[in-house]
């Protein structure tokens, strides 16, 4: 196996004949919105620049050739903020796993625990509820569908409307099909992979494989029974939001892991103020703006509980730069939000905004990532409140 390992945002130079090309062209075509490549011509030969446009993890190309992206941040940061962004902090899912070295040492781990609480559940028994169901059946069961009955009297078999108490749901069908894309990442090692067959067939003897989505983990109902769900379907969000099919079709069936750092920046973010904020602030995500022609949403917005009164429009940006385009687009969210404070959030700006537009301050604080979370975050929170 070629591994070509590369850091988020910094260029990779690797020696044109290093590579085979088609493994370029694969890149480009099945990543080309997760990489610029560019070929450089230069005295000691050809050479190819590739650099990551913020994401990090795992990329199998194929059989031979795969691709280690690293964070530029410390690896221990990249789990605090997934505690966050994933909601994972409450359920402890992270204890003992801050000394992993790299990511698919994290993510080995991460699908171990994951997989020994899914067999917990299994022995304890997995959880089971009343769904309605309809069948046509040779004899009475539940209620009888009369009008059809009626409408069809040569039928020998009575169309019947029951409850049926069963284990296969979606609270179950999602851990299944969480389980069932783990089983395709070569990232895992050969004992996780054990034991993630181990709890793949011992759901799937009485529960369906039906695919779900990320969002299909969020805003579940539980109740006393399935309380211990709520933390395996944070698990399964995660798994699901940071996995996805490397080609549709192919005999190469090995998916990637790849963290998009800019939404987790976000996520994070969101998170980390939702649990910080000083009373009576509260916080709105993703803020939804509709208009005839067009819609758009906005980050963050910060207002008064008590008054609601929106006090500050934020726009995170996982980048070191600050463009002319990015404050235009704040200016437009603030202004549209009646607001008097836009601002923009990076890890590390260079280019520090601090400026008055008619009656809109405009500001760029950082909350960095190189050090400890918690003592940024209030070095953060500290600046963006003492101004009002």
């Amino acid at each position: 196996m070629n591994t070509i390992e590369l850091i988020e945002y910094n260029p990779c130079n690797i020696p044109r004949d290093r590579i085979p090309q088609e493994i370029i062209d694969q890149l480009k075509d099945k990543y080309k919105n997760k990489f610029k490549i560019n070929l450089k011509y230069t005295k000691e030969g050809d050479q190819w620049e590739i650099i990551s446009q913020g994401w990090i993890g795992y990329i199998p190309i194929n059989n031979d050739w795969n691709f280690h992206i690293k964070p530029k941040v410390p690896i221990t940061n990249i789990f605090k903020m997934l505690e966050y962004a994933y909601h994972l902090k409450s359920f402890q899912f992270l204890n003992g796993l801050m000394k992993c070295e790299s990511l698919p040492d994290f993510y080995n781990r991460l699908v171990t625990i994951f997989a020994h609480r899914i067999l917990n559940r299994i022995q304890k028994g997995l959880y089971a509820t009343y769904i309605k169901q309809s069948q046509e059946l040779s004899y009475l069961r539940g209620k009888v569908d009369i009008k059809t009955m009626l409408k069809h009297p040569w039928k020998p078999k009575l169309t019947c409307h029951y409850d049926n108490f069963t284990q296969d749901i979606e609270d179950n069908q999602i851990l299944l099909w969480t389980i069932y894309i783990i089983s395709r990442q070569e990232i895992c090692q050969e004992n996780t992979r054990i034991l993630i067959r181990k709890a793949y067939h011992a759901l799937q003897g009485y529960i369906t494989l039906s695919p779900f989505t990320a969002n299909d983990c969020m805003n579940r109902k539980y109740n006393r029974l399935n309380q211990d769900y709520h933390g395996l379907h944070s698990l399964c969000r995660f798994f699901l939001e940071n996995t996805t099919p490397s080609h549709k079709k192919g005999n190469y069936n090995s998916l990637p892991f790849l963290v998009n750092m800019n939404q987790l920046y976000e996520k994070f973010i969101a998170a980390w103020l939702k649990q910080h904020l000083p009373p009576p602030l509260g916080i709105k995500t993703q803020h939804r703006v509709n208009y005839d022609s067009f819609s758009f949403k906005i980050d963050l917005i910060i207002y008064n509980q008590t008054t609601k009164e929106n006090l500050y429009v934020l726009d995170t940006k996982y980048k070191t730069k600050i463009k002319e385009y990015d404050i235009y687009q704040i200016i437009t969210y603030t202004f549209e939000q009646n607001c008097h404070d836009a601002i923009l959030i990076t890890p590390n700006t260079k280019n520090a905004v601090n400026d008055r537009i008619n009656n809109i301050n405009i500001r760029s604080l950082n909350f960095s990532l190189d050090d400890n979370i918690e003592v940024s975050g209030n070095n953060f929170l500290q600046q963006l409140i003492s101004q009002n």
